[in-house]
């Protein structure tokens, strides 16, 4: 019995000592691990998340805007750098698509909306960003619906609207009053005043076409106005695209026709877009199909400026509450490691604060509401905003919105349907067999 209790207090003596060492083991591999946990941690909280930003910004005050951008996002978010590049127009697109196809791809970069943009989601080169502005509806509502839908393809939403730049006919108010002329509601009505004008021996339209991208604006705007909606949307779109409707003859001899009657600048093809705008600013021209991004220029040379859209002739066809223009925007790469942290840096760019600054440093409309009053903006740009903002949308530019081979082909027909080279008639014929090819022959 003494021999068996003797066992049992060894047994448990051994136990215990067990119990006790297996405590101590578990205790100090918790305390021997705790210390490398944390060394672990500080590691994953300073390791720099960097974002490499691409845009086309290159005068000084544009540069800072971008520069005390990242610096304001980098002190609350003190592990992320950011880089920023920038090149200037027209290096900026080739550089891009340059980047894209190699290792220094950018996270974030600056596109234009409509085809501009869809290039890059065929390419399979960007984001699909609807799930953060489904996740944040309190963000996805501060923009201007309309500046969504350009960089909306199919069914997925792949760029942020950072600005709104758009076309309107700006007006000398001084002249208007000076000669007893209202603001035109129809197309016949804007031939009327021209001829008025022209009459008075004042320029009635100032346009420079050097450079035929800004009569290429007005064949934007005609053929929103001329062209079913459905049917424009579908020539647009490079896999079905005919262009075959009477309306795109109707938009070229819309032109042709306040040409010929001489309203334009005259021998317009010769003059440099920004010789012809000066007409304007100094009060030599009643009229102006001008930007919104230049709309400051008009205070800026104490011209009284007034402005209204380009108003569509009777009977027209397609929609004539489209105001020609688009939101200009980021998307981001497909290559981006952190695509979080690249929104939270769109959301600041897209915030009251900064796209204030984005009005008054750059000169640029936002694309969120209610930003827009009068101790940041002129006017004009104000009656501007009440005018888009209640549009059904934006027709985009057309050489934007078109597939390029299109555009190659359309835009500089344009300026040689002004000079009375070619016809409207041969000109859509060139678009419609440059569509059939690329159907045929494939996209690229």
């Amino acid at each position: 019995m003494k021999k068996l209790m003797g066992y049992l207090l060894l047994i448990t003596l051994l136990a215990s000592f067990i119990l006790t060492g297996c405590g101590n083991s578990e205790i100090k591999q918790s305390t021997s691990t705790t210390p490398s946990d944390e060394n672990d941690e500080t590691d994953e909280t300073d390791e720099k998340t960097t974002l490499k930003l691409f845009h086309n910004w290159i005068n000084v005050d544009e540069t800072s805007y971008f520069e005390d951008l990242a610096k304001e996002f980098e002190a609350s978010h003190k592990n992320v750098d950011i880089i920023i590049e920038n090149v200037g127009d027209p290096d900026y697109k080739s550089k891009l698509k340059v980047m894209l196809g190699a290792d220094d791809a950018p996270d974030i970069f600056f596109s234009w909306s409509g085809e501009s943009a869809y290039k890059f989601v065929r390419a399979g080169s960007v984001l699909d960003l609807s799930e953060y502005l489904d996740k944040d509806s309190e963000w996805a509502d501060t923009f201007i619906p309309a500046s969504l839908v350009p960089f909306t393809y199919e069914e997925g939403l792949y760029g942020i609207p950072v600005r709104i730049d758009c076309k309107m006919m700006v007006y000398n108010k001084d002249l208007f009053e000076k000669y007893n002329v209202e603001v035109p509601k129809t197309y016949e009505e804007l031939l009327e005043i021209c001829q008025t004008f022209k009459d008075a021996k004042v320029l009635p339209i100032a346009l420079g076409n050097q450079d035929p991208w800004a009569s290429c604006h007005y064949i934007t705007t005609f053929n929103g106005q001329c062209v079913p909606e459905d049917v424009r949307n579908s020539d647009y779109n490079y896999k079905t695209g005919k262009f075959t409707d009477k309306g795109y003859l109707d938009a070229l001899y819309l032109l042709k026709d306040i040409n010929d009657k001489g309203y334009f600048t005259p021998n317009t093809n010769a003059i440099e877009f920004e010789v012809a705008r000066n007409d304007f600013l100094t009060g030599n021209a009643a009229m102006t199909y001008m930007q919104s991004i230049e709309f400051k220029r008009c205070s800026e040379n104490n011209i009284n400026a007034g402005v209204f859209p380009m108003p569509a002739p009777e009977n027209a066809k397609g929609n004539t509450n489209l105001i020609t223009g688009s939101p200009d925007g980021f998307m981001i790469s497909k290559s981006c490691k952190n695509p979080d942290v690249a929104i939270e840096l769109l959301k600041l760019i897209t915030s009251n604060k900064w796209q204030e600054r984005m009005i008054t440093q750059l000169s640029s409309p936002a694309s969120i509401k209610d930003v827009h009053n009068e101790s940041n903006s002129d006017e004009v740009t104000l009656e501007a905003v009440k005018l888009y903002s209640t549009a059904d949308g934006f027709v985009n530019w057309l050489d934007a919105d078109v597939h390029s081979k299109i555009a190659e082909v359309y835009v500089p027909g344009i300026q040689e349907v002004l000079a009375g080279t070619t016809t409207p008639e041969k000109l859509m014929e060139k678009v419609q067999k440059a569509a059939d090819e690329i159907q045929t022959e494939g996209e690229e």
